[in-house]
């Protein structure tokens, strides 16, 4: 998700930037009575026990008939196997019979959708093991998924702690060995090696040992490759303990070359790469763009990829926070989804101080109620996981942040909005793609629907006369740019209603401002709105 935790973690999950990466699903989650906090649950004997009940109660709220965990309560709500395969390990931190028992039964529903060699949809072939995606309530599906190797990674890890919770659950994970074996080789087919001919679009054939996402898209991204590192040492787990240990080995070599290929395709020295783009090198990873490039950094260590304890994860945990340093009283900083996983990225660092401010600002939507906007499973799923974490915290050292050296400010000669944090109303692609500098990638409207927009905070007040854009076919026959100092009141600095689109600049009286928006009124064709880059000059 994530193309989104990683999108994730995860998708989410991905983006993800093309947003396939844990894709983020805007739309808020109604509060039903299954999701309001009773009174005689609202007092536990701490915040992380009141927060891992409240979010237990939301994701078995979410549960079908069939044992298909739906992403949030809404009727017609997707159905994601990357989100449900992370709430259920989620689910086995408080193992009760129920929480158990519903497990399970999703597990089952999921081996059951396993693909087979060619799509139903769109006859074309098909990775078998994989599993698309569903939409409740007929669980309808359209052929497609987020990705291929995350769910399997993911669905893999869920069996190992299943099956390690006693010799029943081991006998119960054992009796699906020949399903456990196909959904491990969907995430092996997914592995760039000699065995394997992967698109070249996205990234190269190169024989590395990264996973790519899928073969509709073909993306060597950093999250997903460190859920498949997870998603391989569980496997060997499951070989030894679970299938017979045939192929530990042939996993093990699988995981050793996985592992170098992350230090050598995409540790960049100070960052991770948040793809593998083929490039040696230089990083095309930045700060400044939350999604997936500053969230991908969290990844290795939240999955196992290096020591979360380590000097690195330290210093790539702290650079996140120097950065992004609100995200724990509930500020967002990309679109409008609420990314969790960063509170399990730093439960997993031991940052207890920020853990319980998120806590805390979780309990209070919960105690009036409510859940946060756009909370999805897999946010209640890292939560819980976050707070068991700290709840269990033993010996284990406090976070202490590692001094940060700061990218260089940018010329304000040039482009002002290059790499700074944008906003939308909706988008099908990430914010950041369109302030990038990269005229290969781009945002767009989630649909194709008049009167969206489209903010980008320059971080600072300017004294800004220009703003050019270069659409993308699917251009805004009306628009408007607007203007603010506060993010709150805005005027309105340019507008047309006879765009013709391509690359165009648009002028106007020097103005300061610090947030630049542009209100898309009309779409010229019947598509989701798009553009290249949107640039904003002094």
């Amino acid at each position: 998700m994530k193309k989104s935790i990683f999108t994730i973690i995860i998708v989410s999950l991905i983006g993800i930037v093309n947003a396939c990466k844990k894709e983020q699903h805007p739309g808020k989650v109604p509060i039903t009575d299954s999701t309001v906090i009773k009174p005689e649950e609202s007092v536990a004997s701490n915040i992380y026990d009141s927060v891992i009940n409240n979010q237990v109660r939301y994701i078995l709220a979410a549960q079908m008939p069939s044992g298909a965990l739906k992403d949030n309560q809404e009727s017609n709500s997707r159905i994601c196997g990357y989100f449900a395969n992370i709430s259920c390990r989620a689910l086995l931190k408080k193992p009760t019979a129920d929480n158990v028992a519903a497990v399970k039964k999703y597990m089952a529903w999921y081996m059951s959708k396993l693909n087979g060699s060619v799509n139903p949809i769109t006859g074309k072939p098909e990775v078998p093991g994989s599993v698309y995606d569903y939409f409740a309530p007929a669980e309808s599906t359209k052929g497609t998924y987020d990705s291929v190797d995350s769910y399997a990674a993911t669905f893999l890890s869920l069996a190992k702690e299943l099956a390690a919770l006693s010799p029943a659950d081991k006998a119960w994970v054992a009796g699906y060995s020949v399903q456990l074996t196909l959904i491990g080789s969907a995430m092996e087919k997914c592995i760039d090696n000699s065995d394997n001919s992967i698109p070249i679009g996205f990234t190269p054939d190169d024989n590395d040992g990264l996973s790519i996402d899928s073969y509709v898209h073909g993306a060597k991204y950093a999250m997903d490759n460190s859920e498949v590192n997870e998603g391989l040492k569980s496997m060997i787990w499951l070989q030894v303990q679970v299938l017979g240990g045939s192929k530990t080995a042939h996993f093990q070599n699988l995981l050793d070359v996985n592992t170098s290929a992350i230090e050598s395709q995409l540790w960049r020295g100070n960052r991770y790469n948040w793809n593998d783009d083929g490039s040696t090198g230089a990083s095309i990873s930045k700060w400044s763009n939350f999604y997936a490039d500053a969230t991908c950094q969290l990844y290795p260590g939240l999955f196992g990829v290096i020591d979360p304890l380590s000097p690195r994860a330290n210093l790539l945990y702290s650079t996140f926070n120097v950065n992004y340093p609100a995200w724990s009283n509930g500020t967002i900083y990309s679109g409008a989804y609420p990314w969790a996983v960063i509170c399990y990225a730093a439960a997993v660092l031991n940052d207890k101080a920020r853990v319980d401010e998120y806590i805390k600002h979780i309990l209070a939507l919960n105690k009036a109620g409510k859940q946060k906007d756009n909370w999805y499973n897999a946010e209640a799923a890292f939560v819980i996981l976050a707070a068991d974490k700290i709840k269990n915290q033993g010996n284990n050292a406090i976070f202490i942040p590692t001094p940060v050296a700061t990218d260089p400010p940018i010329d304000d000669k040039g482009n002002l909005a290059l790499n700074k944090t944008a906003t939308a109303s909706s988008s099908f692609n990430a914010e950041s793609l369109s302030v990038d500098g990269n005229l290969g990638t781009r945002w767009s409207t989630k649909l194709a629907t008049d009167n969206e927009w489209f903010k980008v905070d320059l971080g600072a007040i300017k004294n800004i006369s220009r703003v050019d854009i270069k659409w993308e076919g699917a251009y805004a026959s009306d628009y408007a740019l607007q203007v603010s100092t506060d993010d709150v009141k805005f005027i309105t600095v340019f507008a047309t209603s006879t765009s013709k689109g391509g690359d165009v600049s648009n002028s106007f009286a020097s103005v300061n401002a610090r947030y630049v928006k542009i209100l898309l009124n009309k779409g010229a064709l019947p598509y989701p709105m798009s553009f290249w880059e949107f640039e904003v000059y002094k």
